[in-house]
């Protein structure tokens, strides 16, 4: 389930409270990283009094339920407040399940972010989208000199492997890789036994040193699925000196080849 997209399409809700069952009527809103609701009457809950209300995430197959289970972590980033929620969503046969998958800490956290168009969006810290905002790629702020929105996408790229920008990942979870931008937003810092991998802008990779993983995709495969990489594969062809002049490229990384195991 790729949340991001999911959310965008809320049209409506219900605040369930635990006490008494009623349905009341207001608007949620996110400030930062933190989600509130203020009902019509003036009330206000956030955080650990969301507990146990209920979304209606309106699509064109029909509601589907995602219940507010508890707060998982809170924390500020970058001065202002964010809040980590555990939810789960209903199945159409009536059982629930959790709404994210275990991120790297084993946590299963969504949190709510704005979605530039006045409304907001949910994403997990298990998924891309998440990870990139959390990394300080946020697509809903205006910065001047850094475009924040083709950093958020470039960076999606990035970690799921996606060199053609087409939806098709060649990672693994679990990789390890160094990931870092030339506006300073994430420094390189040490990673010792990687080299260059690729630079990246909004529609995927601008060069191919080497892919990820070998037996996923090859530097082959990327010159006939990709004919725009033509000349930008291998580590002759992509350099990250080269790149770092090349104002397509926002966000570069390092990673360790990994070869496909023997048989």
């Amino acid at each position: 389930m790729r949340l991001l997209l999911l959310a965008a399409l809320f049209l409506s809700f219900i605040a369930t409270l635990p006490k008494p069952a009623a349905a009341l009527e207001g608007r949620f809103q996110v400030d930062g990283l933190d989600l509130a609701l203020r009902l019509d009457d003036g009330r206000v809950f956030r955080g650990q009094t969301l507990t146990g209300m209920t979304l209606i995430l309106g699509t064109p197959t029909g509601d589907t339920e995602i219940r507010i289970d508890g707060v998982a972590h809170e924390e500020e980033i970058s001065g202002r407040p964010a809040t980590f929620f555990r939810m789960s969503v209903k199945d159409r046969d009536g059982s629930s399940k959790d709404l994210c998958q275990p991120d790297p800490d084993g946590e299963r956290m969504a949190f709510a972010y704005p979605n530039g168009a006045g409304g907001f969006s949910l994403t997990c810290t298990s998924g891309a989208e998440g990870k990139c905002i959390l990394f300080g790629y946020r697509p809903w702020e205006a910065t001047e000199g850094m475009p924040m929105r083709d950093l958020h996408q470039a960076c999606i790229h990035l970690l799921r492997a996606d060199y053609g920008g087409d939806d098709r990942p060649s990672t693994r979870n679990g990789t390890l890789i160094n990931l870092y931008d030339r506006f300073g937003i994430q420094d390189p810092g040490q990673a010792a036994g990687m080299t260059f991998e690729a630079a990246w802008g909004p529609e995927g990779a601008v060069c191919v040193a080497h892919p990820r993983i070998t037996d996923t995709v090859t530097l082959d495969q990327l010159a006939e699925r990709y004919p725009r990489l033509k000349g930008r594969l291998g580590p002759d062809a992509c350099t990250e000196s080269a790149m770092r002049v090349d104002p397509r490229a926002l966000i570069f990384n390092q990673s360790a080849v990994i070869d496909s195991p023997a048989k």
